[in-house]
């Protein structure tokens, strides 16, 4: 060892894996050309170990370890205790990069580096928790926030751990590279050269580091697509590669090879298939086709940050639905993804040297390349961001942007270049602030429905909002609502005229992207127009938040009945998956079968039209109205409850006719909140021949509807994270199947769809309902109560999803003893309580009691339904049972 280094490295660059190896090398290999001298510290000897540490003293790192370091540059293996000794020979040191603050391969904490004395430089480069969740024990957070404290300056691999740095140390964090992609591409191909690796033919590389039955059947299945060999890499010490080669089961299979080879082997593939972090990002550096298997147990975040920064989401899959899809053998344009690389390398290498070169009182400079929200970020959880907008369109240096993130929900995006910390935007924040509220806390509630036909045709509920708009261009003022975008996104616009109207009417249910319509808004109250600005409670309150104390008067806040707003790529890939280019328009909320929260209308291209009248059969209303898609600002807002933020609430009136049963609501009926004495003056403002209906009603009748009655809360369904991970990677449909089915909308896929074996009990049901018996090798199903309440079923799974508008054929033997005069046969969707009755049996006493035997085709009218289902409401009387000798459903050609 030499006397003296600039700077020393802990990581786990000495390792068995590849992807920490050449991570540890790509960090050498920059240091040593910023011309530092440059100590790696060895791996540390931890109290109790074995004195012979196998992972380096045998296998592939040692050789390369030996090969391109200097000998000097490598330390000798200390105890914990004797790591303080370092401080007398190095006067910087750095943490990282890789995993090393994932508390489980901390080496006891050592790895947060708690031995540097004060007076040293303490840096973070490119360090990663590994996973979303922070494994450290809740019990030793403030000690490890001690450790971290001392650091001059942090650097972080992925978004996630600037998260954590700021939710669970109060520290911020600089979002910097991953290394290996900061290197040169020569220095690997420099290393290649020396690669004693020789494959003639073309051939798929594989590098998974967890084997198992889904990816051998999509290595498989991939390789007999481009009808090439496998070569297929393993990783890890002697006995993880003897077990993932039995799991594997495939032929060539090379392990323990050369770092260079296994440069050489991604460098010379047709196609890559890996679920490895590393082996992702090598395949990338390459520009090499490939499919990244997402790893749960390695950190799936980690997959997700890196592709989403480069633009590369669509070769990212789930493990647990591993796609056998041609669209992933085709090739990728890496033209952007090169340039996005080089920018975000020369940004880390520029992070790198300045946090090495200054001295430790000039670090605090390093915030003039920090490009975390030194406003936002530290102030408002941005899981809890609305995406209002207010503070885009309060700063007045143009440093904050509002840029979609992994979901797709607008959030703000700070150029720290231009920000000057006045901290406006943090002052306007609804989230961080609250809002002032005077309004009401029973205000006047109306029911509402317009006069004129077309305005009630044209709108979802009773037409309160034309009648509200109508008044406003009778003063010469303007409109403020959400419109459609020819990508079927939503904005908010601006109208003048009543001939516009078309545009704001009719829900959309997604987030509406408001841009700069804050500023619009105050230059048009400015000019003195009458302005209306429409929107969701929480709109309206970065609305307030953005105006100031000032009261305007020729202002009206319009804020709706809101349950929750999905994020527009969520709308988008729906449309994409299951209609493609082809549409034109899409309308919620039609009125063809009268006034219903689930009509929808497509109106494709070519002129023709769908109308979709169950909410089943339209995945995006599976998930939307049972709050799957609710965002967590959604399920946390503030400003739902009364009293309102908008001067008037409007929406549907659902639920009406439970208590009014005079007025006629098959059209439509709006619920309309007078918030204050100015939304009472405007409103009785409004010539009374323009109402149809114009009824006030006890506020309390609203019920749940748009949480605003307090002591009613929004919601969120259970199914949530489970959609929100498989949306990541799988096509909509499949991912609403994957998070409301119990199998995950995963079937075996057998030659049947169902053939019932009466010898076995397959049926599941609440044991409280029903009882089950085996007569004479045929199964009974007794209720146990004379009048069986509706929606208690006995039900099967089938042995693979059924398609809509296939033909399918049942054939059935059974008997039914009820007092009924007919029973239902159902298809039912395991993940709710939907269903469609293919058949009616008459019951009579020609058959009642006896065996009847039948032959159904029947059409499935959704692509939900995975269950055959019987209900116990229709079996009355006493001894009521139904009994099957056969079941058996197969698709009709």
């Amino acid at each position: 060892m030499k006397k003296h280094y600039d700077i020393c490295v802990a990581g786990f660059w000495y390792g068995f894996n590849y992807g920490s190896l050449l991570n540890g090398y790509a960090e050498y290999k920059l240091l040593k050309n910023m011309g530092k001298e440059v100590l790696m510290l060895h791996k540390p000897i931890a109290p109790g170990a074995p004195i012979i540490d196998r992972e380096i003293t045998e296998g592939h790192n040692v050789s390369f370890v030996n090969k391109y370091y200097d000998a000097e540059d490598i330390s000798p293996r200390y105890t914990y205790d004797e790591l303080k000794s370092l401080n007398e020979i190095c006067d910087c040191f750095c943490a990282g990069s890789d995993q090393i603050w994932n508390y489980e391969l901390s080496f006891h904490e050592n790895l947060y580096m708690p031995f540097v004395e004060d007076d040293k430089k303490l840096i973070s480069f490119s360090t990663s928790f590994g996973h979303k969740k922070d494994k450290t024990p809740i019990e030793c957070r403030e000690r490890i926030k001690s450790y971290l404290e001392r650091y001059s300056a942090i650097s972080v691999r992925e978004k996630f751990d600037v998260e954590i740095l700021k939710n669970n140390y109060g520290l911020v964090g600089q979002l910097v590279f991953e290394p290996v992609f900061c290197l040169d591409k020569k220095y690997y191909e420099e290393l290649i050269l020396n690669s004693k690796f020789n494959e003639e033919e073309p051939y798929i590389l594989t590098y998974i580091l967890d084997p198992n039955e889904e990816k051998r059947n999509a290595i498989i299945y991939y390789a007999k697509q481009l009808g090439v060999k496998v070569i297929n890499l393993l990783d890890g010490d002697a006995y993880v590669r003897e077990k993932n080669r039995k799991i594997l089961n495939l032929p060539n299979i090379l392990e323990n090879i050369e770092a260079e080879d296994f440069l050489k082997t991604f460098y010379n593939a047709k196609y890559v298939i890996t679920d490895s972090f590393h082996g992702t990002a090598f395949s990338i550096i390459f520009n090499k086709p490939f499919l990244s298997i997402g790893n749960y147990g390695r950190g799936f975040e980690r997959f997700i940050d890196l592709l989403s920064r480069l633009d590369l989401m669509d070769r990212l899959v789930d493990p647990r639905a591993i796609p056998h899809d041609k669209k992933y053998l085709k090739p990728i344009d890496y033209t952007d993804v090169n340039e996005i690389i080089k920018r975000e390398s020369r940004y880390t290498i520029k992070w790198l040297k300045n946090a090495v070169d200054m001295s430790k009182c000039e670090l605090p400079e390093l915030k003039k390349l920090d490009r975390i929200d030194k406003c936002v970020i530290q102030t408002c959880d941005i899981e809890l961001c609305v995406g209002c907008g207010a503070c885009f369109s309060s700063c007045h240096k143009n440093a904050i942007s509002m840029e979609k993130n992994e979901f797709g929900y607008y959030k703000p995006t700070i150029d720290i270049e231009k920000c000057v910390n006045c901290g406006i935007c943090t002052k306007v924040c609804p989230v961080v602030n609250e809002v002032v509220r005077s309004n009401s806390e029973t205000p006047e509630c109306y029911e509402v429905v317009a006069a004129d036909k077309e305005i009630l045709e044209k709108s979802s509920s009773g037409g309160a909002f034309s009648l509200l708009a109508h008044e406003v261009f009778e003063k010469g003022g303007c409109v403020f609502g959400a419109a459609w975008t020819d990508d079927f996104s939503v904005e908010h616009i601006m109208i003048d005229n009543e001939n516009d109207m078309y545009k704001l009417r009719k829900s959309k249910y997604l987030q509406s992207y408001v841009g700069d319509t804050f500023r619009k808004v105050k230059e048009k109250l400015e000019e003195e127009k009458f302005v209306l600005f429409s929107g969701c409670p929480c709109q309206a309150a970065g609305l307030k938040q953005y105006l100031g104390s000032k009261e305007y008067d020729n202002l009206l806040i319009v804020d709706l009945l809101c349950g929750n707003a999905p994020s527009p790529d969520f709308f988008k890939k729906y449309i994409q998956d299951s209609y493609g280019n082809n549409i034109l328009k899409y309308e919620f909320r039609d009125k063809t079968y009268g006034w219903n929260p689930v009509t929808t209308k497509v109106t494709f291209k070519d002129g023709a039209i769908l109308l979709i009248n169950k909410a089943y059969q339209s995945d995006y209303q599976r998930v939307y109205h049972n709050h799957t898609m609710c965002p967590y600002h959604c399920e946390n807002c503030k400003y739902q409850n009364v009293p309102k933020i908008g001067d008037i609430t409007i929406g549907d009136f659902w639920w009406i006719n439970s208590n009014d049963k005079e007025v006629d609501s098959r059209q439509g009926i709006s619920a309309l909140l007078v918030n204050n004495e100015k939304a009472k003056d405007f409103f009785d403002n409004i010539n009374e021949s323009n109402f149809k209906v114009k009824k006030q009603v006890p506020f309390e009748w609203l019920k749940g509807n748009g949480f605003t009655v307090k002591g009613t809360h929004n919601f969120v369904s259970p199914k949530r994270s489970l959609f929100y991970d498989a949306i990541r990677t799988m096509p909509f449909s499949k991912a609403v199947n994957y998070a409301l089915k119990p199998k995950y909308g995963t079937y075996r896929q057998n030659e049947s769809v169902l053939c019932y074996n009466p010898k076995k009990t397959i049926f599941s049901f609440d044991e409280n309902i029903w009882e089950e018996h085996m007569i004479n090798g045929v199964i009974y199903l007794f209720t146990k109560s004379e009048n069986s309440p509706c929606q208690k079923y006995a039900r099967m799974f089938f042995n693979k999803l059924l398609v809509k508008g296939q033909k399918y054929e049942l054939h059935i033997k059974f008997k039914i003893n009820t007092e009924e005069n007919c029973y239902n046969l159902h298809i039912k969707d395991s993940g709710s309580n939907y269903y469609q009755i293919i058949w009616s049996e008459r019951v009579d006493s020609q058959n009642r009691g006896k065996w009847v035997d039948r032959t159904i085709i029947f059409v499935p009218d959704a692509n939900i339904f995975d269950e055959f289902m019987v209900g116990a409401a229709q079996l009355v009387g006493e001894g009521s049972y139904i009994a099957f000798s056969l079941i058996d459903i197969r698709e009709v050609y």
